[in-house]
């Protein structure tokens, strides 16, 4: 299959904030994915905030409960992309690089206050060029990165220089078909490791009640 042969919009050329957005939306992907073991549940969300002014920056997440404002949660998210460039030979995946500016801003996260904060590393693989000969010949396959390219993220994404209070997930979306995103594929969610909280202060969570007040 030639890329002129492809009809669908490629899961790696959704912008990260659209990305988050439909993962927000879905019930399922929210409940599977943000609503943690011992997060508060059914949360309101809000997404790209400035931090106070004392912080540069911004939040890419905050889930907030109206019963519990003294326990909001904040996300970074770094978006890292296979093309279907990247999956030919010699080809290398988009934004891995920037990872540890991703720490930095989770660190920051943490250091403004939240009471949780949580890094998400979301790998997203466009391999619909890659199987398409497999689905021709009439093989059900649905692979995705290589051995060699999982070894490659699975080495940039770690703790490393991240605050040992930040957790830090692992998430893989892969497009396998010649369809929307989301629709065929594999998907995967790994907790390298849980957030601990710290105690929100009164004067950052009448900042948060205000930013959902608005």
């Amino acid at each position: 299959m030639s890329e002129t042969e492809l009809h669908h919009q490629s899961i790696a050329d959704i912008p990260e904030d659209q990305l988050v957005e439909r993962l927000l939306a879905d019930p399922m992907w929210r409940s599977e994915y943000f609503e943690l073991y011992g997060n508060p549940q059914k949360t309101l969300n809000n997404q790209r905030v400035p931090l106070p002014s004392e912080f540069h920056g911004d939040a890419d997440i905050i889930l907030f409960s109206p019963e519990c404002p003294d326990r909001a949660v904040a996300f970074e998210v770094k978006r890292i992309k296979f093309g279907i460039s990247a999956l030919r030979p010699g080809g290398s995946p988009n934004k891995l690089h920037k990872y540890e500016k991703a720490v930095q801003q989770a660190n920051r996260l943490y250091d403004a206050g939240f009471w949780k904060v949580y890094l998400y590393a979301m790998t997203v693989v466009d391999a619909r060029e890659q199987n398409a000969p497999k689905f021709d010949s009439g093989r059900l396959v649905f692979d995705g990165l290589s051995t060699k390219l999982k070894s490659l993220v699975a080495s940039a994404v770690t703790t490393n220089g991240l605050n040992s209070n930040v957790g830090l997930c692992a998430l893989d979306f892969t497009q396998t078909m010649d369809d929307e995103p989301f629709v065929i594929g594999t998907h995967g969610f790994h907790l390298v490791r849980r957030a601990t909280e710290q105690r929100q202060t009164i004067e950052f969570t009448k900042w948060v009640t205000e930013v959902f007040s608005k």
